[in-house]
């Protein structure tokens, strides 16, 4: 009979698992940390947990809510506009499709779902959302009839929640953010450029769910060189680093150990079956962030990354998605370009449209469709007023827009731009394939492409976008540096999940108006 280590070895391989010998020498690695000092004893349990609800319990009620609103207005619709009553199983029907939602949510990680990407987020989410309606159909199903009423309103129902659930959540992140009891606490180690970047990062942010109490080092000196630069609280050094979480009752710790020599890292690895979650930031900075699994080589711990822009079913589905929704904006846009048209010639004499040359996917050129905003002779306008203002020509240098242009028509020409009502021709563009609905900000001079540097060919894998990270992610108050990042970031990570989440933020951005001139 083979022996248990036979039968494991075509399965799992432990060659490379490391031992204790990288240690620091001289230094237990678990040195003044008996057994009994776990972070998993019942008083810590009970923290974990009370901590756990108190931060799921808000984004329970919100999801709850956008699913109930939902349904219940399709029950309405379906009523109001095909004649159909209210059917007895409505309210059972109800609480079935919470608690399947509940459950698959919490399966999912949707709860609490502290430090999840929202990306990430919001593909669990709209999951949990369609396997509840299937659910609910199948239960249905086996317990009595499925009948044409519940047909109809879980049709209608179904993209009301898409639309309804994801800002119900992130309204609440935000607003609950704001107070002490929701969130749950982390503690960043290392004061390394990657541990100060976390670290900013999360307390700008603090809708994440994850709020940083300091940073622990084996090197204090960092502390005070640094601390002049970013404020933070430094908390102890690594060998302290249990014995604090305890005392915070603190269940989150972020490792940011790019710089740290091998020793330094394994001590802080070690401690990882002391910490409910330790999350270990790597060395591989240019990489998608998004998407990437965790891979097991022979023992070594490895990152999975799918490029979907090699894959031809999400490229084609994007496509599809940019061809449906711009011939259906198109149409329910026309009376707003019959609106703008008029308003353009009663204010500024000539074209209504102009065609601005861009640098398309793959190099190809192209011309993008706008609504005129600027008076005929705009350049010869520009020259001149930059000449004498040496402050408007320093902005224009560095952002590639001005915030009080002298070009913009009065009046027309700063709503429209404001609006972003001026791009909407751009749909057709669109529609004939030579841009798409969301991808990178498109370029047109040799400047911006100088600015990409080595990131240039990632910009020309995909369309530029009508929409994108940089439109909403402040627009006009970020930089040309910060569009590229925002644009190459985009490339790395792109999937439709990402476009959707873009698409959802558009919305928001064009009705508050956000990083608008």
């Amino acid at each position: 009979m083979a022996s248990p280590s036979r039968l494991i070895q075509p399965l799992i391989s432990t060659d490379a698992v490391s031992t204790l010998a990288h240690v620091v020498p001289g230094r237990p690695v678990l040195e003044g940390f008996e057994s009994t000092d776990r972070l998993t004893t019942r008083a810590d349990s009970v923290s974990r947990y009370r901590q756990a609800v108190l931060t799921s319990m808000p984004l329970i009620a919100a999801d709850l809510l956008a699913i109930s609103v939902s349904y219940l207005s399709a029950t309405v619709c379906t009523h109001v506009f095909i004649g159909i009553r209210h059917y007895s199983g409505l309210w059972n029907n109800l609480f079935a499709i919470g608690v399947c939602y509940l459950m698959v949510g919490f399966f999912l990680g949707l709860f609490p779902a502290s430090g999840m990407n929202p990306v990430r987020e919001l593909r669990s989410q709209i999951s949990a959302v369609s396997i509840s309606f299937v659910l609910l159909i199948a239960l249905n199903g086996l317990l009595g009839e499925v009948t044409i009423n519940e047909i109809l309103t879980i049709a209608i129902a179904f993209p009301m929640t898409f639309a309804l659930a994801p800002p119900s959540r992130f309204c609440t992140r935000r607003i609950v953010s704001r107070y002490r009891w929701w969130g749950e606490k982390v503690i960043i180690v290392g004061s390394n450029p990657q541990g100060l970047s976390v670290y900013q990062f999360l307390r700008s942010h603090p809708q994440r769910g994850l709020k940083p109490l300091g940073i622990v080092d084996d090197s204090p000196s960092n502390y005070w060189r640094l601390g002049e630069e970013c404020s933070f609280d430094f908390l102890g050094t690594i060998d302290e680093l249990v014995s604090i979480c305890r005392k915070e009752q603190c269940h989150w710790v972020i490792a940011a150990v790019a710089e740290m020599d091998t020793p330094e890292r394994q001590q802080i690895l070690s401690r990882g079956s002391l910490i409910p979650n330790l999350v270990v930031i790597h060395s591989l900075l240019s990489m998608p962030t998004i998407w990437p699994d965790s891979f097991d080589a022979a023992g070594l711990a490895g990152v999975h990354i799918r490029d979907r822009m090699l894959f031809p079913f999400q490229r084609h589905s994007k496509r599809l998605m940019d061809i449906v929704l711009s011939s259906l904006l198109l149409i329910l846009c026309l009376p707003v370009y019959l609106g703008i048209y008029v308003w353009v010639r009663m204010k500024s004499n000539g074209d209504v449209l102009f065609q601005h040359r861009r640098i398309g996917r793959s190099g190809k050129p192209f011309g993008a469709w706008k609504f005129r905003t600027m008076v005929p002779d705009a350049s010869k306008v520009l020259t001149e007023y930059l000449s004498a203002n040496p402050a408007a020509s320093a902005e224009w240098d560095e952002f590639h827009k001005l915030r009080n242009d002298p070009r913009v028509i009065p009046g027309v020409g700063a709503f429209l731009r404001r609006t972003s009502l001026d791009e909407l021709p751009q749909l057709w563009n669109v529609l004939i394939g030579e841009m798409s609905l969301v991808g990178p900000r498109p370029v047109y001079t040799m400047d911006e492409i100088r600015m990409y540097g080595e990131l240039y060919p990632l910009y020309l894998r995909l369309r530029p976008g009508l929409t994108g990270l940089w439109q909403v992610s402040g627009r006009n108050n970020t930089t040309f540096a910060d569009k590229v990042r925002l644009d190459t970031y985009y490339s790395m990570n792109w999937s439709l999940w990402l476009d959707y989440f873009i698409l959802l933020r558009t919305v928001r951005t064009v009705l508050t108006r956000e990083g608008s001139c």
